[in-house]
């Protein structure tokens, strides 16, 4: 191996890459040693004039000084940031630590926090028990993609005045929906006919699509009219930007599946896939056919109420009676406000095709809500009830 042949760059190239030197000792202290190892060897040797060591111990003191320093502060420097990064690192360190044991806490606070506000259907028998009537109301969604029928509880009245009153009382954005069209119409009725009358230019073209929807879902519950006619300004037929001037429409709501809506506030509702404004002949012909549907995630907005790849089990009895089998993947819980909705879905989706009665098997439950699963389910009224 060649010898190393050191010049003063490679010296102080050298002294740049030592490890760092960290020394206790004060400056004053350095100083000193230095003097006196500078005294001790010119004992030994040729004895310098007095006067001229302090100038020398000072000239050597700076000399090594100006070697040192620079590495000394700048080591100084990088053990300072890297202690300062070290720290930063435990910080950050501890930040990400936390900040995960947070996101554990938000899903579990997610699961237990604010509870959904199902506003579940009535059963004719428990409105009797009260001496109570009700009517349904439609109203559109946040974004006017669907009709929501919202139902509530009232006194003996004719329906068009029921209509009326809640039409006035309820604030719709108090569930996340918007006002309903029929809030800008006078409504009226002569006997089995409503009469609409509406103010020019009071659809908007992303309501136009939905009307029919929600006149048909406001007054054809259980029959109650059969026909709408709709005006303008007092004068028979309205003018719709795109559907031109329409006169009336017959009034029947179709069978069709049901589904979730979760409006912008904790509020759920289930919905008929006929909300959506699609042509009532789209819609399933059977009530096998719509079950089929609904463990599909549809558009707008609708969430299926039943487990994907659910196949439950129909026996139609008669026209009015069917029996409903669960598979044996499907647990049912009676504290579970989905497992409550899904019953009511299939039971308001029965009932749209026609059934007075539904006969659940293999529930594994006694009871859920306010049916008893070991017996005929029948007589449910309404949709969304709020109160």
């Amino acid at each position: 191996m060649e010898p190393i042949k050191w010049n003063d760059e490679k010296i102080e190239q050298h002294l740049k890459h030592l490890p760092p030197i960290r020394d206790r000792q004060s400056k004053q202290e350095l100083f000193l040693k230095v003097q006196a190892n500078i005294n001790y060897k010119d004992n030994k040797g040729k004895r310098l004039p007095s006067w001229s060591l302090p100038a020398l111990a000072t000239a050597c003191a700076l000399i090594i000084f100006g070697v040192f320093a620079p590495d000394l502060i700048k080591n100084g420097v990088q053990m300072q940031n890297s202690k300062v990064a070290e720290k930063s690192d435990k910080m950050e360190e501890k930040s990400l630590d936390d900040s995960a044991d947070k996101n554990q806490n938000s899903v579990g606070i997610m699961k237990a926090g604010p509870s959904v506000a199902y506003h579940a259907p009535y059963l004719d028998k428990d409105l009797k028990a009260m001496k109570k009537d009700w009517v349904t109301v439609g109203y559109l969604d946040d974004q006017a993609q669907l009709v929501i029928p919202v139902s509530f509880l009232t006194d003996q009245d004719y329906y068009v005045n029921k209509v009326n009153k809640e039409l006035k009382a309820f604030n719709s954005s108090d569930v996340g929906l918007m006002n309903s069209p029929l809030e800008k119409a006078k409504i009226t009725e002569e006997e089995e006919t409503v009469i609409v009358d509406l103010p020019a230019g009071a659809i908007k073209e992303a309501e136009e699509p939905l009307l029919q929807a929600l006149i048909t879902m406001t007054f054809a519950n259980e029959g109650q009219k059969a026909k709408v006619e709709l005006r303008m300004d007092g004068e028979k037929g309205y003018e719709f930007p795109r559907f031109g001037t329409v006169s009336e429409w017959d009034l029947k709501v179709p069978g069709a599946p049901h589904f979730r809506y979760d409006a912008p506030s904790t509020d759920a509702f289930i919905v008929s896939l006929y909300a959506t404004g699609v042509d009532t002949k789209s819609m399933p012909k059977e009530f096998e056919d719509a079950l089929e549907m609904m463990d599909d995630e549809q558009e707008r907005g609708l969430k299926p109420l039943l487990p994907k790849n659910t196949v439950l089990g129909v026996k139609v009895l008669n026209k009015d009676d069917v029996e409903i089998t669960f598979p044996d993947s499907i647990k049912l819980s009676a504290e579970d406000t989905e497992d409550l909705m899904m019953i009511d879905a299939i039971l308001l989706t029965a009932e749209s095709y026609g059934f007075e009665s539904v006969k659940f098997n293999n529930t594994k439950l006694d009871s859920i809500g306010p049916y008893k699963l070991n017996e005929e389910i029948e007589g449910v009224t309404g949709t969304n009830f709020y109160q």
